[in-house]
C-alpha cells in the first residue's frame, strides 16, 4: 500500500488469486492509498511465515 510521503507497506497474503489478495488488502486501505501486487509467495516462504489460507501479515 502506498500513500504520499509514507513508507511502502508490504503484506504477505495467502489467497487463491492476486485479485482476491488485493481485495483482502483493500479492506485495510483508506482514501489515497494505492495497492498493487509486487510478487508471489513461494510455498517455503509461506510455511516459514506460518501463514494459513486467508491470512495476511505485514512483512
Amino acid at each position: 500500500m502506498r500513500r504520499k510521503c509514507e513508507a511502502v507497506r508490504v503484506y504477505a497474503v495467502v489467497a487463491n488469486s492476486a485479485e482476491a489478495a488485493l481485495a483482502q488488502v483493500a479492506g485495510l486501505t483508506v482514501d489515497g492509498i494505492a495497492t498493487e501486487v509486487v510478487g508471489a509467495l513461494l510455498r517455503d516462504l509461506t510455511r516459514s511465515l506460518g501463514l494459513k489460507p486467508g491470512e495476511m501479515r505485514l512483512v
